[in-house]
Order: structure tokens, then C-alpha cells, then sequence
């Protein structure tokens, strides 16, 4: 799907692509699809998967900025999405604690 229409459900399926070549072990790959990925999509699922994914390679200043963009979209979101995005925002939350500063 995503070498067909890499737009496909706002450039999710991109990121989660991406996630799994991370966890396969690509991650020269893996990186290469995130940025390009994350220049269109706002996803907090896609910024967090590359957070860790950075964090992992020790990334840990970039890694960092990723998971605070996630956390920096919180005041301005209605309730509603809060609510949906609360996963995502408690885990950048812990991926933040556990990066060196």
C-alpha cells in the first residue's frame, strides 16, 4: 500500500512501515522512511515511533525534540482528542524520563 498511494490514512502506514523496520533490525531503512515520512504527517504515533527508534541509536538529543513535539500539540487540542491521544502523550512522557538530559 504505501509504495501504491504513500498518503494512505494521512501517511500512517508509512510510519507504522517504517516501526517495523526498526523492530526488524533496519534501521538505516527505518530512518530514512521516518524523515521522509514526518516532513508531511503530524501523526503522534509516527513522531513517538521515531523517537524510540533515534533513542535506540543514541539519538538521545533528537529524540528528545520528537517526544516533545508530541507533548507541545496537548494545550492547543480539544478534549476530546486529548482523550484519544492520551496513550501517545503518557508514552512520550516515559520515553523523555528515560533519556539521559
Amino acid at each position: 500500500m504505501v509504495a501504491k498511494d504513500p498518503a494512505y490514512d494521512f501517511r500512517r502506514a508509512s510510519g507504522l512501515l517504517a516501526h517495523a523496520y526498526a523492530l526488524t533490525g533496519q534501521n538505516e531503512k527505518a530512518e530514512a522512511l521516518f524523515r521522509q515520512t514526518v516532513v508531511l504527517s503530524t501523526l503522534s504515533e509516527t513522531y513517538l515511533n521515531f523517537a524510540s527508534l533515534l533513542a535506540s541509536r543514541g539519538h538521545n538529543a533528537e529524540a528528545r525534540e520528537w517526544a516533545q513535539k508530541v507533548l507541545a500539540k496537548k494545550p492547543t487540542m480539544p478534549g476530546y482528542l486529548r482523550r484519544r491521544e492520551r496513550p501517545w502523550f503518557r508514552s512520550a512522557n516515559a520515553l523523555l524520563k528515560r533519556l539521559p538530559a
